[in-house]
């Protein structure tokens, strides 16, 4: 499983193991056997653990419990039923043929003179002997399945604490210093061929004066106004929904199977998922501050509830307190909606990739809303309704941006374009 770029300490979650139910009696085993499977003849019952007759039985007895040793005359197979109707008479071939239906010497009652035998004692030695030998390998087994079982925990918890650590470095990447004019960032493209900008956070520090007032007149100053471009730039407040794409783009290039994709598929995935893991990141850690509105690392809310894009702006934050998504949750969802092989015109390579991918962090999500979520499989099927909303969201906001701000673009001056919003709400 590729994943992000980055490392944690690990936990090992408690392994619950499923009940073991005691050993059923097959059918089989309550009839009475009528074919003796030392001769072939009539079956007096069960004898020494195996369907036998009085006589096999009786010889095998006398065979164990005695000290004399007998050697096959002919090809150790007399009484191999598959090359003969009957048995040869042979000595040695009939005790060799009670073995090896699992006559079991151990079911034998003798006195201590009888338990002397040398007969009795080699042939008990080495079914102890087997015994303990299937006892280890009954325990190696058991040990290789809770193996199995730990290791898929491990690398469920491994996957979560990186994709956590992530987010907390997001996080600090927006409330940073670096604050760079859009004009520096010519667009997706430029973007995705630049180096991650992540790590410039300790390099900046964060922003001085943070979190800004409150004053409504303050946020409506430092956020777009629908038909009417940008605010104009400044170095100690950012352009939201700007520095927002810019993050997510920078998420994005921060997993190792996003370098395995041509830069054709790079674009082409980048440009249709951005959007809608950005609006899944500003509504989770607007919830997780108590708000149900968004707030912007700044914190200023944007938009207000009188504003008409209101509505469409806090879509994805319903179902997020609705279900009360936890953070382990919602980084999973996220690499979720990252993931999407159904992207148009992704090539066929891609689409193997990224579905397998999707799979790996549907089956952590999965896996944690079993151990976690008294109704596990229902609250996982709620999460992953969420993509659905975050796609109709980002596609209305994408209209918006068509029939509002793409005519006013067209016409406004360079240096008020901001090229990666461009690139990201025309597709």
């Amino acid at each position: 499983m590729d994943q992000p770029c980055c490392s944690s300490s690990l936990q090992s979650p408690s392994i619950e193991l499923p009940e073991i139910l005691p050993p059923q009696k097959s059918k089989r085993e309550k009839e009475r056997p009528t074919v003796c499977s030392i001769c072939g003849g009539s079956a007096s019952g069960f004898h020494y653990d195996v369907p036998a007759c009085n006589g096999c039985k009786a010889y095998f007895r006398r065979y164990v419990i005695s000290e004399r040793n007998f050697k096959c005359k002919n090809n150790e197979d007399c009484f191999d039923l598959t090359k003969r109707e009957k048995p040869i008479k042979c000595r040695p071939c009939r005790y060799k043929k009670c073995l090896d239906v699992g006559m079991n010497p151990l079911a034998l009652e003798v006195d201590e003179k009888q338990a002397e035998a040398e007969n009795f004692k080699k042939i008990t030695k080495r079914v102890k002997v087997e015994e303990i030998e299937e006892d280890d390998d009954d325990i190696k087994s058991k040990q290789l399945v809770l193996k199995t079982v730990e290791s898929v925990q491990e690398k469920m918890q491994r996957l979560s604490d990186m994709l956590t650590y992530l987010e907390i470095k997001l996080d600090q990447f927006q409330t940073s210093a670096y604050n760079p004019h859009w004009g520096q960032v010519q667009g997706l493209e430029f973007l995705l061929r630049s180096n991650n900008r992540i790590s410039l956070a300790d390099r900046y520090g964060p922003m001085p004066g943070w979190p800004l007032s409150s004053d409504p007149a303050l946020a409506a100053d430092n956020q777009p106004v629908l038909g009417k471009g940008p605010p104009p730039y400044s170095t100690d407040k950012k352009h939201w929904l700007y520095f927002n794409l810019l993050t997510t783009v920078e998420y994005v290039k921060t997993f190792g199977f996003f370098h395995r994709l041509n830069a054709r598929d790079q674009y082409i995935l980048t440009r249709y998922v951005t959007l809608a893991c950005m609006n899944l990141h500003v509504s989770f850690t607007s919830v997780a501050k108590k708000f149900d509105c968004r707030i912007q690392p700044d914190g200023l809310k944007q938009p207000f509830k009188d504003e008409e894009h209101y509505s469409n702006s806090v879509m994805s934050i319903v179902p997020l307190i609705r279900y009360q998504v936890q953070s382990i949750e919602y980084v999973l969802l996220k690499a979720i909606c990252l993931c999407n092989p159904a992207v148009p015109d992704l090539s066929e390579h891609a689409q193997r990739l990224l579905t397998k991918e999707r799979q790996q962090f549907a089956e952590a999500l999965f896996d944690h809303c079993l151990r976690n979520r008294a109704n596990g499989p229902s609250h996982f099927s709620d999460i992953i309704g969420i993509v659905d909303v975050l796609e109709r969201q980002q596609r209305i906001q994408k209209d918006l941006h068509l029939l509002h701000v793409a005519p006013l673009v067209a016409k406004a001056p360079r240096d008020r374009v901001i090229q990666i919003i461009d690139d990201i709400m025309d597709s």
